[in-house]
């Protein structure tokens, strides 16, 4: 009985708890958000949301999309205002969802360690620490990293974020996207663009290349180790904060006050405090870090539904990057394990491409099958990062390789010097090839090396045209020979298949055809008959074909001593020096 109640309680949670499958946390997302440029449930106002005031039940809260991205292939998502349901647990560590990017990442922000599945951390927990965001407050140490003296330094801000990525989150670089932090420094006589526009309600995600941080150059400054950095003071305003304006209705107000990446003034940034404003301070004042990273589009989910009572539970399919050299370009620039990657190489005026190598980061060879379809190369991504070089030649002069001869046929008529050029050779029928050479146009030998496989010739160009000769030798030939034996030629060349009829003559039938070389000598040869015609394969010498008769045994049977007398008789008459078996 006790077995029968276990197998029931397996059974029911079985039923209970089945096996989710796996959904995409960006069109969940999407799927979910709503538009934040007309009016909604919790937006009054027709034309959207007015981002010079906070958000509210009547100015946004929810998950939006930015209407100018509606018909990009990645709308903008974000979270706004006094929620509940933008929690995910990733990497052992519990996160708000702050936006998404133009390419479908999700935007995460620290919110602590979780306990037993649940994000319930507040104040201080939500932070990493409490830091200054410079170790001065003389300009220009508003930026997240900043010249001084000529020297590239990092903030300390930076500094800490990039220990604490180093320690706790640097096995999650593949699953992580490398999109752009915006330390907007733009400035007018030192007043602050973002200063000025936060202050008109006008919050942008737009950002100048040499602030907006990334690792790879390709995508921005290229001034980040890793792919991790803070918010700023726009996302904090998408999200519900409005500068030097209080209040308490929004996640970005936790109650304790964190360091944006955007500045106010020379001297002081912009910071979420724990007052629920977007306030400004020096750079020494000390205020939360809450790291922040980008799940790339890959990432889904199969529990929860955002609460911080049941996070969603994020997994991310790793990325490897693809390097191309200057004289190549790949369609990505990152792919998962097993995806096709297609590499179109660049024309270099003199040279000519050879061939493309793909290697690990170290150049070790990775020994990936490589195709070229058309001068597209393509291979299957491995799990690995990998560097794409390009091979080319310098192009040198062309030549001619010509032929006078039927028998040889010529791969390509202009070949570059110091490359292979090829050629074939059919032999005739009846002829053996004794040698091919390469002569120069007065038909003196080159001595060039010529090398043969499976029927093909090649050698390598030399710095003028070369004419290809092949010296060829007739086989000899063999004659049959037979009185009694109809054939339609009697030269033959050795291995050439023979055929032959054997005469009829009346009133006897063959017994016996025998072949035998000119000593007389019986051949062992394989014979064929077929219906009286017969075949063999030619030797290597003539060949003379002998027919013994029998009468036949119905002319005999019919009239015995008549038939016999007029037989032999007949024989002698038509038939010299026939060897007749007599029937027993």
């Amino acid at each position: 009985m006790k077995h029968k109640l276990l197998l029931l309680f397996f059974l029911s949670a079985l039923f209970i708890f089945p096996e989710v499958d796996a959904m995409n946390l960006y069109n969940e997302l999407k799927n979910n958000s709503v538009l934040d440029n007309i009016e909604s449930t919790y937006v009054t106002l027709s034309t959207g949301i007015d981002f010079l005031e906070t958000s509210s039940d009547t100015n946004g809260k929810g998950l939006y999309m930015m209407g100018n991205t509606v018909s990009d292939s990645f709308p903008i998502l974000y979270y706004r205002g006094d929620i509940n349901n933008n929690y995910v647990i990733y990497g052992n560590y519990c996160w708000q969802i702050v936006r998404t990017t133009s390419t479908g990442g999700i935007k995460i922000m620290y919110a602590g360690v979780p306990n037993n599945n649940t994000c319930n951390n507040t104040g201080e927990n939500l932070a990493i620490g409490k830091f200054s965001y410079n170790d001065s407050n003389d300009a220009p140490k508003y930026g997240w990293t900043y010249d001084e003296n000529g020297v590239e330094k990092d903030s300390l801000a930076k500094s800490y974020l990039d220990e604490w990525y180093s320690n706790n989150m640097i096995d999650k670089t593949k699953e992580l996207e490398d999109t752009i932090w915006c330390n907007d420094r733009r400035n007018i006589n030192d007043v602050f663009d973002s200063r000025t526009r936060l202050e008109e309600g006008k919050p942008t995600l737009s950002c100048e290349y040499e602030d907006s941080y990334t690792v790879n150059k390709n995508k921005g400054n290229g001034k980040l180790t890793y792919p991790t950095g803070i918010i700023n003071a726009d996302e904090a305003t998408f999200g519900g904060e409005v500068l030097k304006k209080a209040q308490t209705s929004t996640y970005i107000n936790i109650g304790y006050s964190y360091w944006s990446m955007t500045p106010y003034v020379l001297t002081k940034n912009m910071y979420p405090n724990s007052k629920g404003m977007l306030n400004m301070y020096t750079f020494t004042y000390k205020a939360g870090i809450r790291p922040m990273v980008s799940l790339r589009n890959t990432a889904e989910f199969t529990v929860g539904d955002g609460t911080n009572n049941n996070p969603y539970r994020v997994e991310v399919e790793k990325q490897y990057k693809i390097e191309t050299d200057l004289y190549s370009e790949s369609n990505t620039d990152e792919s998962e394990k097993g995806k096709e990657i297609r590499i179109i190489p660049k024309n270099r005026d003199g040279y000519v491409l050879v061939g493309i190598n793909v290697t690990d980061t170290l150049d070790n060879d990775l020994g990936l099958d490589i195709t070229n379809s058309n001068g597209i190369y393509s291979f299957i991504m491995p799990e690995n990062d990998v560097k794409v070089t390009t091979n080319y030649r310098v192009v040198k002069d062309s030549y001619k390789v010509e032929t006078t001869q039927d028998e040889v046929s010529i791969t390509e008529m202009i070949v570059e010097e110091d490359q292979k050029a090829s050629f074939k050779v059919t032999v005739p029928h009846g002829f053996k090839l004794l040698s091919v050479k390469a002569l120069n146009s007065i038909l003196d030998d080159l001595n060039i090396n010529i090398v043969e496989s499976n029927g093909m010739y090649e050698f390598t160009m030399p710095g003028e045209n070369v004419i290809i000769k092949a010296e060829l030798e007739e086989l000899p030939k063999y004659k049959i020979f037979g009185e009694d034996i109809e054939i339609s030629k009697s030269d033959y060349y050795a291995n050439d298949k023979v055929d032959f009829k054997v005469k009829e003559k009346t009133g006897m039938i063959i017994n016996k055809v025998t072949l035998f070389d000119e000593d007389d000598e019986e051949l062992n040869i394989e014979l064929n008959n077929n219906d009286n015609n017969y075949s063999f394969n030619m030797p290597s010498q003539n060949v003379y074909v002998k027919v013994e008769y029998k009468i036949k045994p119905s002319d005999i049977l019919e009239n015995p001593l008549t038939s016999t007398m007029n037989i032999v008789d007949n024989i002698h008459k038509n038939y010299n020096n026939l060897f007749i078996i007599p029937i027993s």
